[in-house]
């Protein structure tokens, strides 16, 4: 069915596209971002479509968006239609053509619903959409929702509409934090330079452990895909190998489909916070890892640590403690799938946490390390490389999506309790 709102932003925008689609929906209107297509659908023909069919079309304006020819073409119909309504996200001029129509100001939004640039849109497109006049703003003394919105550090699951649920996550919060590794670490590598400050303007919501095989097996069978081999070590609660990048933003769409909510892959830099939890150290345990807080070839050491063996295979998810951002076996098991492609170092890198994919090569990055690298390729800092289409026993992945602004109606956040 047809969407009211049509929302083109660049996808280094999701951060504030989805949190957007969600305030946009608690008025009633439905709302059509380009992630929302299916698998198999003709994506161009799609996105024709609803464009078509939009009474609203809202247009984000970034330096990423005002350089995609995709952006553009879609907000020039939306114009020539007589139904844009852009807002600024970030500081920029005008884009050219649309420097004569009024402008919504996003910049700086973190999802208060007070926010004077929201206000302004939202009341723009209740008389666009529904005939109305704009409402007032709720005063200061209205007491707040029953239900309040998700705080960083909350668990919860998403309802698939084929039965069942979907991989536990928790909410991250916003914050800052200096990505890659000081002069001073111990066998740091160059592509982990320049250091720099990266700033996670909205929480954002991600798995609090790396994809099962169970929770994989669901979405393979669901969707009639062959079933990744174990390497006869099981499956349940181990985290599934053998899944490549393709593999794995396959499952995130599977995800989107199933849950009405936009997963994703992490970017690098969300990877990384979420990996340090706060921490400037080699590992969020400290200047050195053991045995006994995650697994990998204990057959080496770093920074003194003590020698042990190598177990050869994956541990099940949740085997050591969690980070101080409640997330299992971000060091060793397997190594993690991120968004971005592969660039040589940082320069130039984005400062705002999302994935880096232009000006690179074809490859992936990956984090974390796995069951048979040694510790100091396991450190936050330590960047992986392999081509989208490769697989492997150490290879796996953990997905991200929108932490809501406020409770979901489709997908309520019922609180979690921890296994271990």
């Amino acid at each position: 069915m047809p969407h009211d709102i049509f929302i083109c932003y660049s996808r280094t925008d999701l951060a504030i596209a989805n949190p957007l689609a969600e305030r946009l929906r608690a008025e009633g209107w439905t709302v059509f971002l380009d992630v929302q297509t299916r698998v198999g659908e003709r994506w161009h023909k799609a996105i024709q479509k609803e464009l078509h069919a939009a009474k609203a079309l809202v247009a984000l304006w970034s330096a990423q968006s005002c350089d995609s020819d995709y952006v553009l073409e879609e907000a020039e119909y939306g114009k020539r239609k007589g139904i844009l309504f852009p807002a600024f996200i970030e500081r920029i001029e005008f884009p050219y053509g649309f420097g004569r129509i009024q402008t919504a100001d996003l910049v700086g939004w973190a999802g208060e619903r007070d926010h004077a640039g929201l206000v302004r849109i939202v009341d723009a497109l209740r008389l666009q959409l529904g005939g109305r006049e704009p409402q007032p703003a709720p005063a200061v003394t209205v007491a707040p929702a029953a239900a309040p919105p998700p705080s960083s550090g909350q668990t919860f699951r998403d309802p698939l509409r084929s039965g069942g649920e979907g991989p536990l996550m928790v909410v991250i919060p916003a914050g800052r934090f200096l990505m890659g590794s000081p002069v001073t670490e111990p066998e740091r590598s160059d592509d982990e330079t320049p250091q720099h400050e990266v700033r996670i303007a909205l929480p954002f919501a991600m798995g609090v452990y790396a994809v099962t095989f169970d929770d994989y097996d669901r979405h393979a069978q669901a969707a009639g895909k062959w079933k990744p081999d174990d390497s006869g070590w099981g499956r349940g609660e181990r985290p599934v190998i053998h899944v490549s990048w393709d593999d794995a933003c396959e499952y995130c769409q599977w995800l989107c489909e199933q849950t009405g909510n936009a997963y994703r892959l992490p970017s690098e830099a969300e990877w990384e916070y979420a990996c340090r939890a706060g921490t400037t150290t080699p590992f969020h345990t400290g200047e050195r890892i053991s045995l006994e807080q995650a697994n990998f070839d204990g057959n080496y050491t770093y920074n003194g640590s003590a020698s042990g063996e190598c177990r050869q295979k994956t541990l099940p998810v949740g085997s050591f403690a969690a980070n101080d951002f409640g997330l299992y076996d971000t060091h060793g098991n397997v190594w993690e799938w991120c968004q971005d492609t592969w660039h040589k170092n940082y320069e130039g890198a984005p400062t705002d946490g999302s994935a880096w994919e232009g000006g690179g090569s074809s490859s992936r990055v990956l984090r974390g390390g796995s069951w048979l690298a040694r510790p100091r390729l396991c450190r936050a800092a330590y960047r992986y490389v392999l081509a989208p289409d490769d697989r492997g026993g150490f290879i796996g992945f953990r997905v991200c999506r929108v932490a809501p602004i406020e409770p979901l109606r489709a997908a309520p956040l019922n609180p979690v309790t921890l296994k271990r």
